[in-house]
């Protein structure tokens, strides 16, 4: 699997375009982007998704129009789906984004399997930075979204945000084994091993 990261809008949201031999898919469509319809639309004749860890704008807002542009389907964590289309809870009125009301077409549940192509990824449901947040396992690389940061957590502040919640998603997150990688939501790449030796959250 190769792994490719953007820096969308300007707070630099990390948005992953995964390909594989018989997978493209995409991690956190935050903005729009004519890179993230390239890669899928190059990459038709493979089996396609774009996964969405969190519904907050920064990881949400170009997911509808690239949809819309390659007609690939979109999947999130079933409790997160309902705030696609509330701009307060997804914080697009707070920050001004105007991100168009959504929904998705698959829901995912906390365990499950989900396979495109030749790729094959555990859902983990993570809550506490959003209520329904769910990170993305596949082999020795999870895509953490907001919820685990390099020497950080995801804030707690904004609704459906709860520390005590997040602080137990983060505990089962280390628990993978320490030669894990890490691609979050903003930020730099870790391991679960550096995350053990240096981040003060985590425990």
């Amino acid at each position: 699997m190769e792994i490719r990261v953007i820096h969308l809008g300007l707070i630099k949201t990390n948005c992953f375009l995964l390909s594989g031999e018989k997978a493209a898919m995409v991690i956190d469509p935050g903005f729009k982007s004519e890179l993230t319809a390239d890669f899928l639309n190059q990459n038709s004749d493979k089996e396609r998704l774009i996964l969405i860890t969190h519904a907050h704008f920064d990881h949400i807002g170009g997911a509808e129009q690239l949809r819309r542009d390659t007609g690939v389907k979109i999947a999130v964590g079933e409790y997160d789906n309902p705030d696609l289309a509330d701009p307060e809870i997804n914080l697009s009125n707070k920050f001004h984004a105007g991100v168009e009301p959504f929904g998705a077409d698959i829901l995912l549940k906390d365990g499950e399997s989900l396979t495109v192509g030749d790729i094959t990824f555990k859902v983990i449901l993570s809550p506490g930075h959003t209520k329904g947040e769910v990170c993305f396992l596949t082999g020795d690389c999870l895509f953490s979204g907001d919820t685990l940061f390099k020497g950080a957590i995801g804030r707690t502040d904004f609704p459906g945000g709860d520390f005590k919640t997040l602080k137990r998603s983060v505990k089962r997150l280390i628990s993978l084994p320490d030669e894990t990688k890490v691609y979050p939501g903003h930020g730099d790449f870790t391991t679960i091993a550096f995350e053990k030796e240096n981040n003060m959250f985590v425990w």
